[in-house]
């Protein structure tokens, strides 16, 4: 973030979304990405720290609600951290294909939504969408291949984690990947995700949350 101007966030933040200038344009959506860049890392370090006192805390005492509060935390933290990188993914995906994709200007509560910039469908091609598309998926199995690497795997609360994370995975694969079909096939992008979001209905959710569970109860075999 090194080329960010030397001005005040709330100076940059607060350019007219209606400027002409290139330059404008360029300096409003750094502040912003800035801006939801710093929030973001709080959420993630306030999180992480939480669920890992919470674990730590669990491991010491071997009590069964102690236990049980880790596994609780490990839920919420791997939905947070899994739909953080999702967000993240689509937009690196969204950027690297050079689409336009503004940061959106926070208007909404610190914790209400993850959602960061808008995808302006009128204004990018079919590649640039299956890019972006293709990103969010790529976030979330990254943060699975991480999960696994990374954590011990040996208390019911890190097991817990890596299964959030491979069910929100499996979540967004099974939402995303026949909209990326479609739109490879020549479906309109827009249209196509309206279309999916009215036939799937909470199937993917069902079906990730059944994945997840299914691997956390097997890992606590194999692992423990």
């Amino acid at each position: 973030m090194s080329d960010l101007p030397t001005q005040s966030l709330a100076t940059d933040t607060n350019v007219p979304d209606t400027a002409d200038s290139p330059e404008a344009r360029r300096t409003r959506d750094l502040a912003r990405l800035r801006q939801v860049a710093m929030k973001h890392a709080v959420v993630i370090l306030v999180a992480v720290t939480l669920w890992g006192t919470a674990d730590l805390w669990a491991s010491i005492t071997g009590r069964l609600l102690v236990q049980g509060i880790a596994v609780l935390d490990a839920l919420v933290v791997g939905f947070v951290l899994a739909s953080l990188v999702h967000e993240w993914g689509h937009f690196a995906g969204a950027r690297i294909a050079g689409a336009v994709s503004p940061v959106l200007k926070e208007t909404q509560p610190f914790l209400k939504s993850f959602f960061m910039f808008s995808f302006k469908h009128e204004m990018n091609n079919r590649r640039q969408f299956l890019i972006m598309s293709a990103g969010g998926m790529l976030g979330n199995w990254s943060l699975c291949l991480l999960g696994f690497m990374l954590l011990p795997l040996n208390t019911p609360s890190q097991l817990a984690l890596l299964a959030t994370s491979i069910a929100v995975a499996v979540n967004v694969s099974v939402f995303e990947l026949p909209i990326i079909h479609r739109v490879r096939m020549g479906d309109d992008p827009e249209q196509t995700i309206l279309n999916r979001v009215q036939e799937n209905r909470g199937l993917s959710s069902l079906i990730g949350t059944v994945v997840g569970l299914a691997l956390w109860l097997a890992a606590m075999l194999v692992f423990r």
